[in-house]
């Protein structure tokens, strides 16, 4: 995203009867909303208005009464964009909405109240600053997401992420609050209504039909795999395809909630707390799900800065079939490097017993990257055994070349 550094949303006026004394849209807004809150909070009309048409005759009967006790001049046009901003701002998510309701829309970021871009499809983030007039408008917007998620901002809490249901969208939520600063930032994902199949992936050119079929054998096996990649290059994505060839019942736990899931699936997700409830951890939710016993284990995502979290995955003697989303760069040798150095670090003291569990349990590695900004299975890679040392070798099945990735020479060791 291109910095607007210094761009503000100039503050749109209107003026009193007389002409004694001008009002900024957004105060007027703020105004007509407190209102409501002051009329309608835990009313039965509030309860009775189960449609937007219903809601927004309240929100029209409060606009005309501001107006008339602040003796304001408006024109027909402006008071229904101060109409629709109320409603948004009371029943939905403001400026956002229309990037909400958008089904090219896939991300939508942003920095502050005065920088905002969005991703449509698959491509570069475009810069649509600035959406908000000033911080405490922003961070009303963000409050009442995360209020939707069941979360809020806490001090003790300086990023937080979660996810909720917009629509029939599912949307990851990640916060940040800044130590020193005078707003919040935060990045929005939005995923379609029904997950992508690896059919559907396949067209969309992110793999090839040889590959799919791969990956397909390989969710109907009894092998772990890791997912890995970095930021937005559709792991959960392609985890969620592979769930979806996947026939039983297992558990995920995931960070945000973001993947649709069979009902057969018990799920786990942190939660961050609110007002005086506790906040439940990541790796709380791990240890939860491997005392159900499931069949499958799905976690969404294992992250190199919290490795402690993965220790009973790879400790525990009755731990699962597992399938991982890591997030790491795909080039092979920092991918082994990191994989590595999480597993070291997961349990102090326990040398390189993790380390041979992750390989043993996670065979299969396949690595996904965003590449001139499409999204593409990177490689599909497999720890095989040598006889002259205790450590596999890292070994590319198939390896992104010329727009795709594509067979190697290279032989499966196990059967699929």
């Amino acid at each position: 995203m291109t910095a607007n550094k210094g761009q503000h949303r100039e503050p749109r006026l209107v003026a009193s009867r007389g002409g004694t004394r001008l009002f900024s849209m957004a105060a007027l807004a703020e105004r007509i909303r407190e209102e409501f809150m002051l009329e309608y909070r835990d009313t039965e009309a509030l309860r009775e208005a189960d449609a937007p048409s219903k809601r927004m005759r309240l929100v029209l009967a409060v606009t005309d009464y501001v107006i008339a006790v602040e003796s304001i001049t408006m024109t027909s046009d402006d008071k229904a964009t101060l109409m629709q901003r109320v409603y948004s701002e009371l029943f939905g998510y403001g400026a956002l909405d229309p990037f909400l309701a958008d089904p090219r829309v896939t991300t939508i970021a942003l920095n502050g109240a005065e920088r905002a871009a969005v991703r449509y499809g698959h491509n570069e983030l475009t810069d649509v600053s600035p959406l908000f007039e000033d911080g405490d408008q922003l961070q009303t917007i963000i409050e009442r997401l995360l209020l939707d998620a069941g979360a809020s901002l806490r001090s003790d809490s300086p990023i937080i992420e979660t996810g909720l249901n917009v629509g029939e969208r599912r949307i990851s939520l990640s916060v940040v609050t800044p130590t020193f600063g005078v707003s919040v930032s935060a990045d929005i994902r939005l995923h379609p209504q029904s997950p992508p199949s690896l059919d559907a992936l396949v067209e969309q050119g992110v793999l090839s039909a040889e590959a799919a079929d791969v990956l397909r054998r390989l969710a109907a096996s009894n092998y772990g795999l890791v997912i890995a990649g970095e930021a937005e290059t559709g792991k959960t994505t392609l985890m969620n395809a592979l769930a979806l060839k996947y026939v039983g019942g297992g558990a995920a736990v995931e960070r945000t909630g973001e993947m649709r899931l069979p009902e057969s699936f018990a799920r786990f997700q942190p939660t961050w707390g609110r007002d005086d409830s506790s906040p439940v951890a990541f790796g709380e939710r791990l240890i939860e799900s491997l005392n159900v016993t499931p069949p499958l284990l799905m976690v969404d995502e294992v992250r190199a800065d919290d490795p402690t979290a993965v220790a009973p995955l790879l400790r525990r003697e009755d731990a699962p079939r597992q399938w991982w989303v890591f997030r790491g760069a795909p080039d092979h040798k920092r991918l082994q490097s990191a994989l590595g150095m999480l597993a070291r670090r997961a349990e102090s003291g326990a040398g390189e017993t993790l380390v041979h569990a992750l390989y043993e349990r996670l065979p299969f590695v396949i690595s996904v990257a965003r590449i001139q900004g499409r999204l593409k299975l990177f490689s599909i890679a497999e720890w095989q055994s040598r006889i002259d040392t205790d450590y596999p070798d890292y070994v590319q099945l198939f390896r992104y070349d010329q727009g795709m990735a594509r067979r190697t020479e290279a032989l499966f060791a196990r059967w699929l």
